[in-house]
């Protein structure tokens, strides 16, 4: 049984519960194309999608009001729900808009954004730093691509087949939350002359928000090349990408400052409502989610306490551009955003308690840690009182850049023989370096920005004992193993490096340890203020299953076809078998004995030797 097989079994078994009739439409279409009630077999790609749209569908917004259309998964129950709310869904999809820039290069739009106040639009504070920054006690529009002001505008329309806009300037950046609170932002909007008077603005809740509450998200879903898996994506939002979509679905749990909901959304759609369908207020700011996973959303009444400090300040209490931090969110245990950032957790010291990191003697000889030949760029940290320089996770470590905010390397150790699987974390930040030294989110995002490119793959450290797996799961996720790649880069052969690697290791024992990190060079292309490497490299250390011997190999990767002076051309990248020891002098890093195991290390042609198949890789 596939992932989405098992989350669709999960989906029917709480609807069971929590929404019976829809429950019982979705397993009368499973039953009436034949699939075992129980799940036990996966059901046919067609089907599938089928039961996906009528469960969570995406509807077009047409006209200002949700075309009811299912095609060939039509459901009954959701066009009943959403005929009865359609007044309430057409006045609020009037206020709800694609917010545009213009001069920052390879975008066209940044996310949604809906009236909340007079002339005054909600969006997301990560949507809104695409565009904006803090200076002084106020904010301004950042300089664009031809050194001039960056300009952003939000469109009421956007839709389906239609050319018409509804475009209104936005003129001033009111307020954008500090990263200490929730993911919001204020913009004010300008009716100029020709221009319609903008839409009523959409009501706030004023009760909270219960688990079960039938919602609907209105939004700007955008094509996410994150998404595993595209042709289910396709299937669901029909191709049609960047206009403005409907999406009903349910409250999951509530928090005081946090609403779950599952609601089919995307990138694109961080800053849309999340609509009540009983009473057509909003209940949340959709901010974050994961596909097919979660969707996160900043409650209503935070926005409302936000929009009274920044529109209706009282004596005494400080203006918008300074306003009192609320604790952000501690977040759910899986979360990513759907466009630029994503959900981040901040741990804490006693976390890493009992961590015991990478272990040298795990494969059978002795492999100590690569030694950086750059001491003074090392990071270094106390911990229990000692100064350290290696960050030690569960079957794994790190040793970070003091100038790059990068890891130099990360170093695993693998069991074969005792996989486990576990479901995607958010990221961390690790609490014994500062935050101001690791990479947040500044560089990443949607094409052409960058993905966090796992060093140690997450599926290696799950192993050993339940707790022991989940540790290492979760230990992967922090941003400390990752390093900016562009969006295909953790594909292909170097992906499978480890998993062949194992195949070829001794059989009784199937452990190998792995060390893998970027070329880290001055000349590096520098975006969004990072350095962004070229280039990658790994090598892997196990005994050979025929030899019984202690080997060693070493791999590099590039980048370059992406970077071409910080503009992005998609192309292949380009994977080869490389001499460790050429790997050292690039790394600036020493693999003691390894270099002298390596089966290239007398091989000139070994410094680059391609790759198209792992089974051209030399062992021996």
């Amino acid at each position: 049984m596939n992932d989405f097989d098992a989350w669709l079994k999960t989906l029917v078994s709480t609807l069971a519960s929590t929404d019976r009739a829809l429950a019982d439409e979705i397993r009368a279409i499973r039953g009436s194309r034949s699939i075992a009630a129980s799940g036990s077999r996966s059901l046919p790609a067609a089907v599938r999608n089928i039961v996906l749209r009528v469960g969570r569908p995406v509807l077009a917004i047409v006209g200002n009001a949700p075309r009811l259309d299912f095609k060939d998964s039509e459901s009954a129950v959701w066009r009943a729900r959403l005929q009865a709310s359609a007044p309430l869904l057409t006045r609020a999809a009037q206020a709800v808009g694609r917010i545009e820039v213009t001069g920052l290069p390879g975008f066209s739009f940044v996310g949604t954004g809906w009236l909340v106040d007079r002339n005054t639009v909600v969006t997301n504070r990560h949507v809104a730093l695409a565009f904006g920054r803090r200076t002084g006690a106020g904010f301004t529009f950042m300089q664009g691509s031809r050194t001039r002001p960056m300009t952003a505008a939000i469109d009421f329309l956007e839709e389906t087949g239609r050319l018409a806009e509804r475009e209104f300037p936005i003129v001033e950046i009111l307020h954008i939350e500090d990263e200490t609170g929730p993911d919001f932002a204020l913009l004010r909007v300008e009716r100029r002359g020709g221009l319609p008077a903008l839409a009523p603005p959409i009501p706030l809740a004023v009760s909270s928000v219960k688990p079960e509450q039938q919602v609907a998200v209105i939004g700007y879903p955008a094509r996410d090349s994150r998404v595993p898996d595209a042709q289910l994506m396709q299937s669901i939002f029909g191709d049609v990408y960047d206009k403005k979509r409907l999406a009903p679905g349910q409250v999951t749990r509530a928090q005081k400052d946090l609403v779950f909901h599952d609601c089919s959304t995307l990138g694109g759609n961080s800053g849309s409502v999340v609509l009540d369908l009983a009473t057509g207020q909003a209940v949340g700011l959709h901010f974050a989610g994961r596909f097919l996973e979660a969707n996160y959303a900043v409650p209503a009444a935070v926005v409302a306490a936000r929009l009274e400090q920044v529109l209706r300040p009282k004596p005494g209490r400080p203006p918008h551009g300074s306003l009192p931090a609320t604790p952000a969110a501690a977040g759910p245990p899986a979360a990513g955003t759907t466009t630029g950032s994503e959900l981040i957790v901040e741990g804490v010291p006693d976390d890493y308690i009992g961590r015991a990191g990478y272990s040298p003697t795990f494969v059978g000889p002795r492999i100590p840690l690569p030694v950086v030949r750059n001491k003074k760029d090392v990071l270094t940290f106390m911990w229990k009182g000692r100064r350290e320089s290696v960050l030690k996770y569960q079957h794994f470590s790190v040793v970070m850049s003091r100038s790059r905010r990068l890891c130099i390397y990360s170093a695993v150790n693998i069991d074969g023989r005792k996989p486990r699987r576990g479901q995607r974390p958010s990221w961390r930040l690790d609490a014994r370096i500062p935050a101001g030294q690791q990479i947040r989110d500044e560089c990443y995002g949607n094409e052409p920005l960058f993905s966090r490119g796992h060093m140690t793959r997450r599926e290696d450290p799950i192993w050993g004992t339940p707790r022991e797996a989940e540790r290492g799961n979760i230990d992967s996720m922090h941003v400390t193993n990752t390093v900016p790649q562009m969006q295909p880069f953790n594909a292909g052969i170097w992906l499978a490096l480890e998993s062949y690697a194992l195949d070829n290791a001794r059989a009784d024992k199937m452990h190998i340890s792995v060390f893998t990190g970027p070329f880290l060079r001055p000349g590096d292309p520098v975006r969004e203020g990072v350095r962004i490497p070229r280039s990658f490299w790994k090598v892997i250390a196990f005994i050979h299953d025929k030899t019984r011997r202690l080997g060693a190999t070493g791999y590099t990767m590039s980048q370059e076809a992406f970077l071409r002076d910080e503009e992005f051309v998609f192309g292949r990248h380009t994977t080869s078998q490389t001499r460790i020891a050429d790997i050292e002098r690039r790394a600036g890093l020493s693999f003691g004995r390894l270099a002298a195991l390596d089966p290239l290390k007398s091989d000139a042609r070994g410094l680059a030797a391609p790759l198209t198949d792992p089974s051209q890789i030399r062992f021996v």
